[in-house]
């Protein structure tokens, strides 16, 4: 009987922390995640130990905009996340050595970090592609005397969004 009381005890246990891994397995993966920022790239707009909300809607949903700032698989250490600030995006004029047209490419975003003299970004690396991007950082939680939206508009908002056709 006290075998079946602690075989009981462990399944619901088992079952319970399963089903919590799965939701925040889901949540994580659609939703949307805390990022704890590390480095001085983002200064002073993000800075290290900073605790923010980021989103994957607008990621989903096609909707990210010049100015969002965005973490991306870094192109040369694919296991690291990089934030950085969308400074271009297809089509859009990039003053830059590397792209000898003056336009971000088709399919692709020109990451900058807020803080030049110490960013390594699409100045070093190039425009990334936009399937590197996983999501848009949201809103500041930690310290609570800096918390606050990052970017006030929604993941829904297309304001401002430009269409772009070539041809």
């Amino acid at each position: 009987m006290a075998q079946s009381k602690g075989f009981t005890r462990l399944w619901k246990f088992t079952k319970g922390t399963a089903m919590f891994y799965c939701v925040a397995h889901c949540v994580s993966r659609f939703v949307g995640e805390l990022v704890i920022c590390s480095g001085p790239s983002m200064h002073p707009t993000v800075q290290d130990g900073e605790i923010v909300l980021a989103e994957r809607f607008s990621v989903r949903n096609k909707n990210i905009q010049t100015g969002d700032i965005v973490g991306c698989i870094n192109p040369q250490k694919p296991k690291e996340l990089l934030c950085k600030r969308i400074i271009a995006k297809q089509g859009e004029p990039v003053t830059s050595h590397l792209l000898p047209s003056g336009l971000c490419p088709i399919g692709h975003v020109f990451l900058q970090g807020d803080n030049l003299p110490v960013s390594t970004d699409s100045r070093h690396f190039g425009p990334v592609p936009e399937g590197l991007v996983q999501i848009r950082l949201s809103l500041r939680i930690w310290p609570l005397d800096r918390a606050g939206w990052i970017n006030e508009r929604w993941f829904w908002d297309k304001t401002g969004q430009k269409e772009y056709s070539f041809e």
